[in-house]
């Protein structure tokens, strides 16, 4: 039997902290390392902060280096930004410490797509320390992208693909309802949509990775975004929505290749939805559909996928991967 995977938890926001007590309910995990930013859990023990009833003897740590490449540790969980480029330096410092990794950051699912030439470098960094490294999530990473490949092994010919994904925001995080820019007027919505405030991170890359996967070249990617208001006043747990207010987005990206759209990717994410799911559809042979009534509710499927994709890794030859390129990914009760 192998031994547990001695496992660093490199950012403690909400993804992160609930990846780490995933982590510790397998019998095939350790942790043995903390890192964050925040100045209030320097120090403190991971347990307390995870909310744990006892302490785990793990300290958190504010510097990545004096943690990793410090520890004795096999593997990272890696959940602090979503910009590809701007947590490379992780990465990079991740891989020369020789450890494997699992990422949440969106863009980091395709990153070829965005950031070719860091892709690159990462790669090759990945192999000349024979470690493997991947980016993935709910979405992107299983509802908007994966699922639909998955699906698609059953086609003879597929001619075209259609996500749905809608999301009551209501039902989800203080951040993810502020990313959205829940509660917002129009106005404000706007601008901090112009400087990308505002929107789901990592929708174009879904749609880059799905049409890759089934071996497209595209001519042309178009990503839009647009608010989605109010009807009446909506509390949640965090915030006041009030009417005329913006409720949430709704974010399309599309996919053209000879002329014609032949991937859409819809994602409506607000407080307040009415019957959230995940709905995909393949054209052609045969064609075929597929919906997750109630869709598959992100904040407890994101730390999911991200603690059983990571024996995977472990498998998996040293360099950059996809979800393409990983063994089939699965529950693992490890």
């Amino acid at each position: 039997m192998r031994h547990p995977i001695r496992v660093i938890q490199f950012g403690l926001g909400a993804i992160g902290r609930a990846a780490a007590r995933l982590a510790l309910e397998k019998d095939g995990m350790k942790l043995v390392g903390a890192i964050d930013q925040a100045p209030e859990f320097a120090g403190r023990d991971l347990g307390e902060v995870l909310e744990l009833p006892r302490t785990l003897g793990v300290p958190v740590s504010r510097q990545p280096g004096d943690v990793i490449g410090k520890v004795d540790a096999e593997a990272v969980i890696h959940c602090t930004g979503s910009s590809f480029a701007g947590v490379y330096d992780q990465f990079a410092l991740v891989a020369r410490s020789g450890l494997h990794c699992v990422s949440s950051c969106e863009e980091a699912l395709f990153p070829s797509y965005r950031a070719p030439k860091l892709a690159s470098e990462l790669h090759d960094l990945c192999v000349q320390h024979k470690v493997a490294m991947v980016g993935t999530g709910v979405n992107p990473g299983f509802a908007m992208d994966t699922l639909a490949l998955v699906l698609s092994a059953v086609s003879q010919r597929v001619d075209a693909v259609r996500v749905l994904r809608v999301v009551d925001a209501g039902t989800r995080r203080e951040a993810l309802q502020r990313k959205v820019g829940a509660g917002l007027t129009e106005a404000e919505f706007h601008a901090l949509a112009a400087q990308k405030k505002i929107r789901h991170v990592g929708l174009s890359e879904s749609l880059v990775m799905l049409a890759t996967g089934l071996g497209w070249d595209l001519d042309q990617v178009d990503e839009t975004i647009a608010p989605v208001f109010a009807d009446g006043p909506i509390r949640t747990r965090y915030l006041m929505v009030e009417k005329g207010h913006v409720a949430g987005v709704e974010q399309t990206a599309t996919g053209m290749r000879d002329g014609r759209v032949v991937v859409t990717l819809e994602l409506r994410m607000y407080v307040g939805a009415t019957d959230p799911r995940d709905h995909i559809e393949i054209d052609g042979e045969p064609p075929l559909r597929l919906t997750l009534d109630g869709g598959a509710p992100g904040d407890v499927a994101t730390p999911a996928i991200l603690v059983n994709t990571l024996p995977r890794l472990l498998e998996a030859i040293p360099g950059w991967h996809t979800m393409m390129s990983l063994a089939l990914p699965r529950y693992c009760r490890c």
